[in-house]
């Protein structure tokens, strides 16, 4: 009980994801711009160097618009204008947050996803990260491999010999002892999770 890989099962009905989804995210409309009232363009997503999604946009003083064309379940096109008010709270050191209000619950979010017809939070349309469907052995793989790629490897599976330019000794070993042990203990509990026996 409470051992290495316990507690995993298999989740054959998983939520969606909320990484799985178009999304409108205010802190990169900010960061780049996009928020400049009167201002109007389009957004698109890509997957795998290919366009998958566009909407067009309108920025007002204290909302946004959103015309796009959505098709539900394989059925006809229709086109579909959304409006998504704004709130603003302060911030620690002065000036004011913009938040996107949700058009369905009213919560101030700072991310709205097109799992259907309207954009809208995550809590409407009950996403999750997909870090939350992970077990355990998924987390601590995922743990070493975002380590790995800290210390500049991309594919995640060769091994850790180089220090970083500009990185101190002392952290690098630090790092690499801590990416070889979630790597471990990752594969451990993974074959313990399948039945092998170590």
């Amino acid at each position: 009980m409470g051992g290495i890989g316990s507690g995993n099962r298999i989740r054959i009905f998983s939520k969606s994801t909320t990484e799985s989804q178009h999304r409108v995210d205010i802190r990169w409309l900010k960061k780049n711009g996009y928020l400049e009232p009167i201002r109007s363009g389009m957004l698109s997503w890509t997957c795998n160097g290919q366009e998958s999604g566009s909407i067009r946009y309108r920025i007002e003083n204290d909302r946004m618009l959103l015309n796009y064309r959505e098709r539900s379940r394989g059925g006809e096109w229709q086109d579909v204008e959304q409006v998504v008010l704004f709130d603003q709270t302060p911030c620690n050191y002065g000036g004011t947050r913009k938040w996107f209000i949700c058009p369905n619950c009213a919560r101030r979010v700072a991310v709205l996803y097109g799992a259907g017809k309207y954009f809208l939070c995550r809590h409407c349309y009950d996403l999750t990260y997909s870090s939350q469907q992970e077990d355990w052995s998924g987390r601590m793989l995922r743990k070493a491999r975002n380590i790995k790629e800290r210390l500049g490897i991309q594919n995640g599976i060769d091994p850790i010999i180089f220090k970083p330019k500009g990185m101190h000794q002392k952290t690098f070993d630090r790092l690499r002892f801590q990416a070889e042990r979630y790597d471990s203990i990752g594969w451990i509990a993974a074959d313990r999770s399948i039945g092998i026996k170590i």
